[in-house]
């Protein structure tokens, strides 16, 4: 017969297992920004993965924007060699945990801003902002 002493520590033991796998688990999801985005960059199935579907794109039109919903069967990777990347640079102030990757071509007018946000501890794309000219 087991005693109820060896019970208690057994459960005790269990209990700080299970807290300390999910503490774990937490600080393990937690994405670093900059490694996300060097990731996005690079790997369109991945990029494709982080998108959050319907997309909304705003773009300038003359001197208002419209906006435009892209789907996930619509959506085509980023050319990042094609462009110029500034990396956590926003071109208008934005609402606090938002982080951006800025796409420009010199000479071009092309200025195209990617807004990202954290769901459930991961980087997802959440908005496009496109002030080409």
């Amino acid at each position: 017969m087991i005693g109820m002493g060896k019970i208690n520590r057994f459960l005790l033991f269990f209990v700080a297992v299970v807290l300390l796998a999910g503490v774990c688990r937490g600080q393990e999801q937690t994405e670093d920004f900059a490694a996300f985005a060097s990731r996005f960059l690079s790997d369109c199935e991945f990029q494709k993965s982080r998108v959050m579907f319907p997309l909304q794109s705003r773009q300038l039109d003359e001197d208002t924007f419209r906006v435009v919903v892209v789907e996930e069967e619509d959506w085509q990777c980023v050319p990042v060699s094609s462009f110029s990347i500034k990396i956590d640079e926003c071109v208008e102030a934005v609402e606090p945990g938002v982080r951006c990757i800025v796409f420009t071509v010199e000479d071009t007018g092309i200025l195209v801003e990617y807004r990202f946000g954290k769901i459930e501890e991961r980087w997802f794309l959440v908005g496009v902002v496109d002030y080409s000219m």
